[in-house]
């Protein structure tokens, strides 16, 4: 490739609203630890986040949904973890090495 057609490519690879991703497994590793820091005592309303995982995570707190809120709560959630995989482990190897190339000039 020419070195003044690689410029233009270069600058709309920069320019890729894909290339911002946001999350990463070491941001889900911090922030998971700043979750289970969260005070939980018999005084205090568990949090939003805090209920969210417990709804997930043990079945004797799911009771506290209906089966329809409970199946949407479970389709959002396969949303976010199939979005997660994208943009934690992109599908185009090739896509990863020129964002990779194009992060370091």
């Amino acid at each position: 490739m020419k070195p003044d057609t690689k410029l233009p490519l270069l600058a709309q690879i920069r320019h890729c609203p894909s290339r911002e991703a946001s999350i990463s497994r070491e941001l889900l590793i911090e922030c998971w630890h700043e979750l289970q820091r969260v005070d939980v005592t018999p005084f205090i309303k568990p949090t939003v986040p805090v209920m969210a995982a417990l709804l997930l995570y043990d079945e004797r707190f799911i009771g506290l949904l209906n089966a329809a809120e409970s199946a949407q709560l479970n389709v959002i959630v396969d949303l976010a973890l199939e979005r997660y995989e994208q943009q934690t482990n992109p599908p185009n190897k090739l896509g990863r090495l020129l964002v990779g190339l194009t992060k370091k000039e």
